[in-house]
């Protein structure tokens, strides 16, 4: 969908950005990330000619982007940035209108995309539609500056570091409404941060850029399993490198059947084993833990489950570990949608895997 070949962007007669190549698959969400100054925003504004190219490519499906003109690219690229950019004086309707108004859409088709973007993002139409940007939380206004980038049904979407001056909550809420739009649209995402916790979270590839330079462009799991050199290793964080791979391994990759009791009562731990087993209810939902152990103890236990105490198949294993620090327990229970047990994910799976 995106290629850059030897993309060169020179200010003052130094290139600070610097034969960049790398090609964003259709559907694909790709970070772009490195230290201050490095060059992903300006790398960025250049896709959609923002900022102009020095030398080198850019290729939007198969069209060189040189050759478009400029409001039929812009039209063709949703655009988001950090401060949102949404006009303070026009309402939510209003500001996500913006294109597809000048694209002369019929009232009655733009009223309904309006409508159906503010229920992508859990927005209520009747509530938002006529709010004005001071009316709305960091967060609500993200969500609409979002949406509005979205509104004529772009090819791609351009992010640039766009969760930044969200709180830490907030942002969390924000990344996992972004992963959710992603797999309902199917676009084509670049996107830029600089942290990388959320560039492993979002990202189907990342581009570690270092002075203008491309370092690195591979899957989460390459980059954290196989960097390409030190710097790499350094700027994804060498100290806790096991738990941002846990951040890109799920659940269901480790979980494995749950033994369920018939009679509970009749259940004796065998102190020479973690042998435990499961009792639920008529639903099929877990109320309790038989014979768990907690760390190194080997008395006899029975934990009643809580809803925090669980899991879910698309959970990282880096929240489900925490959760089992947390509760001081070795095995959770994984859960369907229903809260049924489906299964169980334990500390002894962690360990015993390669990375």
């Amino acid at each position: 969908m995106i290629e850059l070949q030897g993309l060169t962007k020179t200010y003052a007669g130094k290139d600070v950005v610097e034969e960049v190549s790398l090609r964003v698959e259709s559907g694909e969400f790709g970070v772009l990330i490195g230290p201050s100054g490095c060059g992903k925003s300006t790398t960025l504004r250049m896709i959609n000619r923002l900022i102009p190219i020095t030398r080198g490519r850019i290729l939007l499906g198969d069209e060189d982007v040189t050759e478009l003109p400029p409001e039929q690219l812009r039209r063709r690229i949703g655009y988001a940035i950090q401060s949102t950019g949404l006009f303070p004086h026009w309402t939510v309707a209003e500001n996500i209108a913006v294109v597809p108004g000048l694209l002369k859409w019929p009232k009655q088709r733009i009223d309904a995309r309006i409508d159906e973007l503010l229920n992508l993002f859990h927005l209520d139409a009747g509530e938002f539609r006529h709010k004005y940007p001071h009316q709305l939380s960091g967060g609500q206004a993200q969500r609409v500056g979002v949406a509005r980038a979205l509104a004529a049904d772009p090819e791609a979407l351009l992010m640039d570091e766009p969760f930044g001056a969200v709180d830490p909550l907030t942002r969390d809420v924000l990344q996992n409404e972004m992963l959710r739009v992603h797999r309902q649209t199917g676009k084509t995402i670049v996107f830029v941060t600089h942290d990388m916790d959320e560039a492993l979270k979002l990202a189907s590839r990342i581009a570690i850029l270092n002075a203008g330079r491309l370092v690195q462009y591979d899957r989460p799991i390459e980059l954290l399993t196989q960097p390409a050199d030190e710097f790499v290793r350094n700027f994804i964080g060498k100290a806790d490198l096991g738990l941002k791979l846990l951040s890109r391994r799920w659940v269901y990759q480790y979980q494995q059947s749950a033994e369920i009791l018939e009679q509970p009562s009749s259940f004796h731990h065998d102190r020479s084993s973690v042998t435990h087993g499961w009792e639920i209810d008529d639903q099929g939902r877990p109320l309790c833990l038989h014979g768990g152990r907690l760390y190194a103890e080997e008395s006899e236990q029975r934990t009643r489950v809580t809803h925090e105490w669980s899991a879910t198949p698309d959970m990282t294993m880096k929240e489900a570990l925490s959760r089992m620090v947390w509760f001081r327990v070795m095995v959770l229970p994984v859960l369907d949608e229903q809260e049924r047990l489906i299964g169980e994910v334990a500390m002894q799976g962690v360990m015993g895997r390669e990375p």
